[in-house]
């Protein structure tokens, strides 16, 4: 069967709307590391805390044992 899914997206790669469900298995990883750098970008505007210690709360807050630690986006790369 083919996917019908519609996600739109903004310039900034949030997701604003998904219209339809997706028939085949998503990758976990990724909207782990998509979800990951949301929250250290809001967060990284919304408040007065360093970026790197945004980035390592948020790191500790995931779970590592689905994701591994290297396919995480750097600091520099969120910025």
């Amino acid at each position: 069967p083919r996917c019908t899914v519609i996600v739109l997206i903004d310039l900034g790669d949030v997701i604003l709307n998904i219209k339809d469900d997706h028939c085949h298995s998503s990758k976990p990883e990724k909207i782990l590391i998509r979800t990951f750098k949301q929250a250290v970008q809001a967060r990284g505007i919304n408040e007065s805390t360093s970026i790197p210690q945004i980035f390592d709360e948020e790191v500790a807050r995931i779970d590592l044992s689905t994701l591994s630690i290297t396919a995480l986006p750097s600091q520099r790369e969120i910025s």
